[in-house]
């Protein structure tokens, strides 16, 4: 991913990655998206499906 992509997926509110993680499933959520960095591991931390 580019470093433009990348930052813009970090600039998106809480409520639009928890929606976009709505449409994962959570194998994925745990494969792909999980230690990516640490703002999505927190996010992640505090999405209601993962806990």
């Amino acid at each position: 991913m580019s470093d433009k992509a990348s930052s813009f997926l970090l600039a998106l509110p809480i409520d639009l990655v928890y929606s976009i993680l709505d449409n994962v499933d959570e194998f994925t959520i745990l494969c792909s998206v999980r230690n990516v960095c640490a703002r999505l591991n927190t996010i992640i931390d505090t999405y209601y499906r993962y806990q």
